[in-house]
């Protein structure tokens, strides 16, 4: 599934997160702590101080975290800093999707994913509350930390029961299930999905530092971990998940997807670096 080395492309950062490719062909991710936002466009270019090649494109960022884009291309983003999931526009500006449940603020968004019929679903655990250096600090507002799905209509559902760390989020190919990263239990769950909502949720996988995932088009879960990206093959139902490899990094991955000039081309933010790897594979659309 990987047809060579990792290739790194930037350097420098604090701790680097959220990795998108963009419909352009280039590829934007967010540097938290520094609060900005990021963008490579491939090649050579101007020296930013962080890498040839890369320049800003926003800053402040507002500690934005996780990306993905929605059916028209657009870029969705989790803010820890507005405590928010927001979306950049056509003209540059930034529209805030959702900000409360049921009247109280989200603790700080931390990844998100567009579903096929445009519901935005995220996760909401407290990195941008309990650490100052990744958001605005604050009390939360909201008991627990929880998964919420986003209507296209506007209303907001709150979809799994408390957990403590629920960070990166993905669905399977057909979007029967979602597979949700905990990070401060070490674990990755599946959720069938039921219409709007989700089902009970089973531990199918865990390793060191899991953090944000993607799912290939052939179904194969890839995980971020402390040594790399993990690759997994989902069994039957909720049987657990079996270790087919792992992408090496040297330093801890945080966060991946899958893009490029031909889909194939896994980004792996990994702390204070991005790199780019060749894989046989498209991720799940």
């Amino acid at each position: 599934m990987v047809v060579d080395e990792p290739r790194q492309i930037a350097s420098g950062g604090t701790w680097y997160e959220g990795p998108a490719w963009l419909p352009d062909g280039s590829l934007v991710w967010s540097d938290v702590v520094g609060n900005r936002l990021l963008r490579w466009s491939g090649g050579d270019g101007p020296d930013t101080g962080f890498s040839a090649g890369v320049t800003v494109d926003m800053e402040p960022s507002h500690h934005q975290n996780g990306h993905t884009l929605d059916r028209d291309g657009r870029l969705v983003a989790a803010s820890h800093g507005e405590r928010a999931v927001v979306r950049r526009e056509a003209d540059g500006s930034w529209t805030r999707l959702v900000e409360r449940w049921q009247g109280r603020r989200f603790n700080s968004p931390n990844d998100v994913v567009v579903a096929r019929d445009g519901a935005v679903w995220f996760t909401d655990p407290r990195y941008g509350l309990d650490k100052p250096e990744e958001g605005y600090g604050g009390e939360a507002e909201i008991d627990g930390c929880h998964v919420y799905r986003l209507d296209p209509g506007g209303d907001v559902e709150q979809v799994t029961p408390a957990m403590p760390g629920p960070n990166g989020l993905a669905f399977s190919p057909d979007e029967t299930v979602l597979y949700v990263v905990d990070s401060a239990e070490g674990l990755l769950r599946h959720f069938p999905v039921h219409g709007t909502g989700l089902g009970r949720g089973t531990v199918v996988a865990g390793h060191p530092n899991p953090d944000g995932l993607r799912v290939d088009a052939d179904g194969r879960v890839w995980c971020s971990a402390a040594d790399g990206v993990r690759v997994y093959q989902p069994g039957e139902g909720t049987a657990p998940l079996t270790l087919l490899g792992t992408v090496p990094t040297p330093q801890r991955a945080a966060n991946l997807a899958f893009g490029g000039p031909d889909g194939r081309t896994l980004a792996i933010t990994a702390t204070d670096a991005v790199w780019l790897v060749q894989t046989t594979v498209r991720g799940a659309v």
